[in-house]
């Protein structure tokens, strides 16, 4: 039987190796494109991602991949191991030489996530976690701040604005960014670690793949928090997306307000 042991290894490698190639990259001279969805799509993106690939196709031939640049598909059987890559999430921010994309990658047992990575390069910041076995930042275990949950703490974190218009769920700006609320953009997975560090009340995304949040599947339960759709289904797919601490009972804290508010415009 495949070492669990052994896989989180590789994932460790893939993640190092991600950050290494990422900050090779020669801003302005790289080829870069605009894909059919209007997204960015960069000469790192496509490498990072062939690379991380032949590693895992290397260590674990039978393992199946499934990546933002290159596609692929995941396993069916509950025992099969499926690799979830998203070689620069933030390639807006990348391409503008903007510090806060990252590299995510994720390993799945059938449909369940046990593994995840998630590094921030240009700051030097890497969240990861095994499932059962507690999450790190930078290999130190994680320790919750006071902060995380205080009743001090009024901003939520939301991802790019735009991205609200794209789905239809602008209506929840005027309240997010209105009087009512204090929130301020922090995308991608830079939410997910100002929320870890309780910078923020909780982080929300209108829109995410599946790449997108699979390592956050892991990397948040495992140190506290909640991740789920507005509808509240914890289930990775594709969809709505937020995050927010729990407290030892597994009850919300310091954000009902803004479950409240999810779930109205879901």
């Amino acid at each position: 039987m495949e070492s669990i042991d052994s896989i989180f290894r590789t994932a460790q490698i893939c993640s190092e190796r991600a950050s290494q190639m990422s900050l090779e990259y020669k801003h302005g001279k790289d080829p870069q494109s605009l894909k059919s969805d209007k997204t960015w799509v960069t000469a790192a993106d496509k490498e990072i991602e062939k690379k991380l690939r032949e590693i895992i196709s290397k260590n674990h031939p039978s393992h199946h991949i499934l990546g933002e640049e290159e596609g692929g598909q995941m396993g069916e059987d509950e025992n099969s191991y499926t690799w979830i890559l998203d070689p620069i999430d933030g390639t807006f921010s990348f391409v503008h030489n903007v510090p806060f994309y990252s590299s995510l990658i994720a390993v799945l047992k059938g449909k369940t996530p046990i593994i995840g990575f998630a590094s921030l390069p240009a700051l030097d910041i890497t969240m990861s976690a095994r499932k059962g076995h507690g999450a790190y930042i930078n290999n130190e275990k994680y320790e919750r701040s006071a902060l995380v949950g205080s009743s001090h703490i009024e901003i939520i974190a939301t991802a790019d604005p735009y991205r609200f218009f794209i789905e239809k769920k602008e209506n929840i700006l005027n309240v997010l960014f209105g009087s009512e609320k204090k929130s301020r953009t922090y995308p991608d997975a830079l939410g997910y670690y100002m929320l870890l560090r309780g910078s923020v009340r909780a982080f929300i995304d209108p829109k995410v793949e599946i790449w997108d949040v699979a390592p956050f599947h892991v990397i948040m339960p495992e140190a506290g928090f909640a991740i789920q759709d507005w509808n509240g289904n914890t289930e990775l797919k594709k969809g709505t997306s937020i995050s927010f601490p729990l407290n030892k009972q597994k009850m919300p804290i310091n954000c009902a307000d803004v479950l409240e508010l999810t779930s109205r415009f879901a």
